[in-house]
């Protein structure tokens, strides 16, 4: 693939992290290296200058007396590279683990667990995110307790000592468990990512509001949580801020029937005027960017994704958006109106 970071080798399942430091850009993935299935996950590597050439690097994490090395996020402090992963136990609970590196390349596990759930008795527990905040740090964790899918908090001063400080969000409408979830910020505003188990519309969403370290308050308060992928392939999306200042955001493209899966192109998240979040290539690959696709075609109101005759997206529209597609290898993305709404799948 041309944009997209893909492998040739093992099975490729959904982005970890996502950092810049000492000078390149460092992609973690979950990866099972000895079979194209799902099996005990690792976290794979790459490293890049640009976000689109990757080449690979050793694997950061492997199972140590565990099932699997799990969904998480890295950070950057005190010029050692952190990794924050969900240890799935041989008897299937989940704790927050953490490791760290000087040079980004070999790993050293902490003193685990940094993190155990705080409910009693058995729960979901997984995919921390580490951000700075202040003087100190928060993680948010993605949880799930008697069926409702929850949102935790915890806030640390040096990446090891963590308090839980409650509950962020807790909605059963989201399933049993959210995972991946985020806070991040993009044009001086706060954007609160979710991957939630149901499709409501899609699974991952996106809200907008502000943030003070304890609550986030929604800017929409009846209906925060809303869909920009409206495709069926895009999920587990990471984030970071790249040495430019840019807000990134790469995800895991991943086909079930096809057994196919990529990471995404990079995009820029931005805000609207209107306050919306949007979501487009980085400027580095808007040349790559066509207006008249094979794949993809607007008629009687209707903007379809097909290949060889087969339709594999059809939704209505009043009127034809503006169209921008990225062709690679399998993959179209379409980018709607500026990036208010993205369209991501693998077509063969």
């Amino acid at each position: 693939m041309k944009y997209h970071y893909s492998r040739k080798e093992g099975w490729l399942g959904n982005p970890c992290g996502l950092v810049y430091f000492k000078g390149r850009y460092h992609l973690f993935f979950q990866l099972n290296p000895s079979s194209f299935r799902y099996g005990p996950m690792h976290w794979g590597h790459a490293v890049s200058d640009d976000l689109i050439s990757w080449e690979e690097s050793d694997i950061a994490l492997s199972p140590e007396g565990e099932l699997c090395c799990n969904s998480g996020s890295a950070v950057v402090h005190d010029g050692k590279l952190w990794l924050f992963f969900t240890s799935l136990s041989n008897d299937n609970r989940e704790k927050i683990c953490a490791a760290v590196s000087e040079d980004g390349i070999k790993f050293t596990r902490f003193d685990n667990p940094v993190a155990t759930v705080p409910y009693e008795g058995n729960a979901k527990f997984r995919d921390p995110f580490v951000m700075k905040y202040g003087t100190g740090f928060r993680m948010i964790v993605g949880a799930g307790k008697f069926g409702v899918a929850k949102v935790l908090q915890y806030e640390s001063d040096d990446l090891i000592n963590w308090k839980y400080k409650g509950e962020m969000l807790s909605d059963g409408r989201f399933g049993s468990v959210i995972e991946m979830p985020q806070i991040v910020e993009a044009d001086g505003k706060w954007v609160f990512i979710i991957q939630s188990e149901r499709h409501v519309p899609t699974k991952v969403l996106f809200a907008t509001g502000e943030y003070d370290g304890e609550k986030f308050i929604f800017d929409d308060e009846n209906d925060p949580f809303k869909p920009v992928d409206t495709g069926y392939d895009f999920l587990s999306p990471v984030t970071m801020e790249d040495k430019d200042g840019r807000r990134i955001v790469m995800a895991w493209i991943f086909s079930m029937k096809m057994n196919s899966s990529a990471i995404s192109a990079p995009c820029e998240l931005s805000i609207s005027r209107k306050g919306e979040v949007c979501l487009m290539p980085i400027s580095e690959l808007r040349d790559k960017l066509v207006k008249e696709s094979s794949f993809v075609s607007y008629a009687s109101g209707r903007l379809r994704v097909q290949f060889e005759g087969r339709t594999l997206f059809d939704k209505a529209y009043r009127e034809c958006p503006d169209i921008s597609v990225l062709e690679d290898v399998g993959t179209v993305e379409v980018f709607l109106d500026g990036g208010k709404e993205i369209i991501s799948m693998f077509v063969c």
